[in-house]
């Protein structure tokens, strides 16, 4: 029998076109399948709100949601799963939860105590009236010590001064545990009254550090426990800055309240003292010369008083010039309320005292001669 080539050819071309057209029905039911699939509803659990890093997830966190499963890029969470668990990191609102971003417990921070130069004391935070529980790591503390003067019942009177300044904040103690915060949150179980509710919940509690973690030299645990049996007041203040000495702070105090005092005087200019020399010449040379010399002064003072023309200083520094100029020449300084007695007035601007110098209108007014009479009077007296 002969072998028939084309008989061979167009069964395999035939069994192809079998096979392709089973491969394509196949395909066709598999991808009729695979819609169905997508197009189910499935039931997804929302964040109802933004919820932040390390919050404790309640049921009015989460909200239920339906959506098609061709959306879900993993698979959905049960809200068993969900439920009093921690968040990682923060979900936004209408974000889907998933399993990175939760944790059966906070996050845990460095909690390495830092290496300390003199001692590690704990100091409990009940010792201080002004417990600080935002203190962190690292923070630096001044202390300050009040204790009363006496032990009179009656007494006022109390010491307040600085025990120790500049003090490092290692870390922060627990029941005699290291904690990594003064202040932080935990889960806690809530007990329900009720027999029948087996459903278990939590809530977030705040918790406070019972002790602080100081690097303290020897001398000054010794004078924080002296001074505290004493007055058992402790005051914490959280500083960057260097604290001054106690004498510095008085003195910086004590002149920021004393302000200058003007007390009202009168300004002496000085008299002028001349020495005149006199001589008689004769014809006669047989007859000596006679000189003779005679001392003038001028009362400068008792002149302009006659005048009964004062000026009064309204500057801090009232400046007598050697002109009538502002170029000229600083001649004297005298300070606010000294009454000049003056001559005239040059111009518009500028007066002429008893002693040829000159003051400008911005930094004294006239006043009545009587009413000077009367401030310098009061001044003395109150003097007295």
């Amino acid at each position: 029998m002969r072998f028939n080539k084309q008989i061979a050819v167009i069964l395999i071309l035939s069994s192809l076109l079998i096979s392709a057209i089973g491969a394509a029905i196949f395909l066709y039911y598999e991808n009729e399948k695979t819609k169905k699939e997508n197009d189910k509803q499935v039931t997804v659990y929302i964040a109802k709100k933004d919820i932040k890093a390390d919050s404790l997830i309640q049921d009015s966190d989460i909200v239920k949601t339906v959506l098609a499963k061709r959306y879900l890029l993993t698979k959905p969470l049960l809200k068993k799963e969900i439920i009093n668990k921690y968040v990682k990191s923060t979900i936004y609102k209408n974000e889907m939860f998933r399993k990175e971003k939760l944790s059966s417990q906070i996050s845990k921070l460095d909690t390495n105590i830092l290496a300390f130069k003199y001692n590690s004391y704990n100091l409990s935070f009940k010792k201080f009236e002004n417990p600080n529980y935002a203190l962190e790591k690292g923070d630096i503390l001044n202390i300050i010590s009040v204790y009363p003067k006496s032990k009179d019942k009656a007494n006022m009177n109390y010491n307040v001064k600085y025990v120790v300044k500049k003090i490092k904040v290692l870390g922060f103690l627990e029941k005699g545990k290291v904690v990594e915060k003064a202040f932080r949150k935990i889960k806690k179980r809530i007990k329900s009254k009720k027999q029948k509710n087996k459903k278990v919940k939590y809530e977030l509690v705040k918790v406070f550090a019972n002790e602080l973690v100081l690097d303290i030299p020897d001398k000054v645990i010794l004078a924080i426990i002296k001074d505290y049996n004493k007055g058992q007041q402790l005051w914490m203040i959280k500083t960057n800055k260097v604290i001054l000495s106690e004498k510095k702070i008085i003195s910086k105090a004590s002149k920021k309240l004393r302000k200058k005092a003007y007390p009202y005087k009168m300004y002496i200019p000085k008299n002028f003292t001349k020495t005149m020399t006199a001589t008689i010449e004769y014809g006669d040379a047989l007859i000596p010369d006679v000189s003779q010399e005679a001392v003038i002064t001028t009362n400068l003072q008792q002149e302009c008083i006659n005048k009964n023309k004062v000026l009064l200083g309204l500057s801090r520094e009232v400046i007598l010039r050697s002109i009538p100029s502002l170029a000229g020449r600083i001649r004297k300084i005298v300070y606010k309320n000294y009454i000049l007695a003056y001559k005239r007035r040059v111009n518009e601007s500028w007066y002429e005292t008893c002693d040829s110098k000159y003051v400008h209108k911005n930094e004294v007014r006239e006043i009545e001669f009587k009413r000077a009479q009367g401030l310098l009077y009061v001044s003395k007296k109150v003097k007295k």
